[in-house]
């Protein structure tokens, strides 16, 4: 925050115990030496060259700092503070030389040791990219390094395997994962002539690709380039205290000069200078930052450094990505609507029984549901899977099928009241699954990704808090993402997006100068974080990639810490600029008051330490912030199973 530790990016790393260790070190050094001298009245050899050397390594690097930003025009308290420390060495104040040099040291290390994360969460992204290819040669298959992987060679993807460039399927039929790229759950069912991408995970068939684009040019290639340039244009906070700099540092010196020119004694313009360093303004902001760190800590909020929970507070746009974000990320089933004649039970029962063994997402979501209900699954056999369509079984003698509504024959085979069920699912944003037994369709069941039950009332709040825009940024259906919106409050939602058009949406935010915040959990949403005043990563279940490139991470995906950590910032803000007031009329006092002979240079050390403890103890005020507890609403249960459709022909989601 102040002087040479003020800007972005000088930190390596938050865990980078170097310069945490060479700090403490001083600060051991200088206590021991003035354990040796204490109550002696003078400086034994042994405390003074402990001293000294704590000075040397603390206060040094800070004289050079000043000698260095003066060489280039660039004034701030570092001035200040390496006159102080020189001038308490000159007037013979050793000890005072060493506590400024260490209360500069550490408090500025502890505010900005954070790491931006870049290289890390491009190394994340790499890691899910192949090494290896299988490629189709004249000879057979042969597994080659990806790097020698060249546009129009043909691979095969076999089942749990990761694709490793950008390609068209040629042959085979397969569910492929795609959620790190577009954020959809529900995997994509491949054919010939379809696309698939890099980084994305097939799940069940054998695929055959010609490779279309590699490397940089691939999809996963073009994210990582992306995180790159977003975390390059990061917008980096400005320092509150830097903001005095320009004026306090020569107007201490103006004082300190003019204290010795008017009285004649070199001790009051050293006075002046001791009690004129900012050791209260230099802890305004670190001990306020500390403290709500370690406030949000105790609530399951990771920050990432000082100037991310600073931003918090200015943002007046949250947006969200919808998957696995304000949605549990895995398809349950919403309701089952059943044909004329038939119960839920029994389309569930028929349907769980054809899914047995299935690994798809959509059975496990059958399964599941079964499960709940009791349902025993048997008495299925001849299990089929049509690839694109769906399942089929012979269930206690008579053909089962569960899928897409033509499998079995045109979607007008249907009654008209499943039709319009279907109808209303589909507007809805749900994946309607049709259930026949005989070839005739005995009911519908819908899967839907379900709301976290938390997501509501944490978006009101944040209205609350002055948020402009409460949107959803994803990259599943329009429907999908409306239905969201509705269900959770949303006052916008964006729909059908790749990374780069996150990006895009987040920059004109910002183009607009408004402060934006997005919260998301997977590959996909890594540019959006980089890219955002501050990012938000789901910290349970988001990827690695989501959780390196993040500022912020909620440790149990609890999106009720959102307002919770609002409140935390505005307070830490306001106790900054309290302290700051604090520091600045503390200093000035001490000032008028060391330049008048009413301190010594020995008092006036003791007078600026007192003011640093009270800056410390408004600053430890923050600990003692309440957090923000949800009121009861309809979300604070998970919603039944089955059977909660009002009708055949309304939303399943609407109640």
């Amino acid at each position: 925050m102040i002087g040479r530790f003020s800007n972005l990016g000088t930190y390596k790393d938050l865990l980078n115990w170097k310069d945490f260790f060479k700090a403490g070190v001083a600060g051991l050094l200088a206590l021991i030496g003035w354990l040796i001298d204490h109550g002696s009245g003078e400086h034994s050899t042994m405390g003074l060259v402990l001293i000294l050397g704590s000075v040397g390594i603390n206060g040094v690097p800070i004289i050079w700092g000043a000698i260095s930003g003066l060489l280039e025009r660039k004034v701030n308290v570092d001035e200040l503070v390496s006159l102080a420390i020189i001038a308490s060495l000159v007037s013979g104040e050793f000890l005072s030389a060493a506590i400024v040099s260490f209360v500069m040291v550490v408090g500025a290390l502890i505010e900005e040791a954070t790491g931006e994360s870049a290289r890390r969460a491009i190394r994340a992204l790499i890691r899910i990219t192949p090494k290896n290819a299988t490629l189709v040669t004249e000879h057979g298959e042969v597994v080659k390094s990806v790097d020698r992987i060249r546009v129009g060679d043909v691979l095969v993807i076999k089942p749990g395997e990761r694709v490793p460039v950008d390609g068209e399927v040629i042959s085979g039929q397969s569910a492929v994962d795609e959620s790190s790229i577009t954020g959809e759950p529900i995997p994509c069912e491949k054919l010939e002539g379809h696309p698939v991408f890099s980084g994305t995970l097939n799940q069940s068939g054998v695929l055959r690709i010609r490779a279309t684009r590699v490397g940089k040019d691939s999809t996963l290639g073009k994210v990582i380039q992306l995180v790159s340039d977003a975390e390059a244009h990061k917008p980096q906070s400005v320092a509150l205290i830097d903001r005095y700099a320009r004026w306090f540092t020569p107007f201490i010196l103006a004082c300190a000069a003019v204290a010795w020119g008017l009285t004649g004694e070199l001790s009051r313009g050293v006075t002046v200078l001791i009690v004129g360093c900012p050791c209260a303004l230099i802890l305004a902001a670190p001990t306020a930052i500390v403290a709500t760190i370690s406030r949000a800590a105790r609530s399951g909020v990771l920050i990432k450094g000082g100037h991310y929970i600073e931003r918090v507070g200015a943002a007046r746009a949250v947006l969200f990505d919808k998957t696995g974000t304000l949605t549990r990320g895995e398809p349950q089933v919403n309701c089952v609507v059943p044909a004329a004649g038939q119960t839920e039970k029994h389309v569930l029962t028929q349907a769980a029984c054809a899914e047995a063994g299935s690994s798809h997402p959509l059975a496990r979501a059958v399964l599941s549901a079964a499960d709940m209900d009791g349902i025993s699954v048997n008495g299925a056999e001849n299990h089929q899977t049509r690839v694109g369509d769906g399942v089929s079984a012979c269930v206690n003698g008579r053909s089962v099928a569960v899928g897409r509504s033509g499998m079995n024959g045109s979607p007008s085979s249907l009654d008209p009241a499943l039709e319009a069920a279907m109808a209303g699912l589909k507007e809805e944003g749900a994946t309607p699954l049709v259930v026949f037994e005989a070839e005739k369709a005995i009911g519908i069941i819908s899967v839907t990704d379900q709301v976290r039950p938390d997501a509501p009332d944490a978006i009101e709040e944040l209205k609350a808090t002055g948020m402009t825009t409460v949107g959803i940024l994803s990259g599943d259906h329009a429907q999908a993402v409306e239905r969201v919106g509705r269900q959770v409050g949303a006052s916008e939602t964006w729909a059908r997006l790749k990374p780069k058009d996150k990006l895009e949406i987040i920059r004109n935010f910002q183009a607009a100068e408004e402060r934006t915040i997005y919260v998301g959990d997977g590959i996909n949403d890594a540019p959006a974080l980089a890219a955002s005043d501050v990012g938000i990563a789901m910290g349970a279940k988001g990827t690695d990639v989501a959780l390196e490139t993040a500022d912020i991470a909620l440790m149990n995906d609890d999106l009720s810490r959102l307002p919770f950590l609002i409140k935390l910032s505005r307070r830490m803000v306001r106790t900054i600029k309290v302290n700051i007031a604090f520091g600045l009329g503390f200093n000035l006092i001490s000032v008028l008051a060391g330049g008048s002979g009413l301190l010594s240079p020995v008092m006036g050390a003791l007078v600026h330490n007192i003011g640093s403890v009270i800056v410390v103890l408004s600053s430890a005020s923050i600990a003692f912030v309440d957090d923000w507890k949800p009121s009861a609403s309809r979300y604070s249960q998970c919603p039944a199973t089955v059977g909660n459709c009002p009708s055949p022909v309304t939303s399943p989601a609407s109640d």
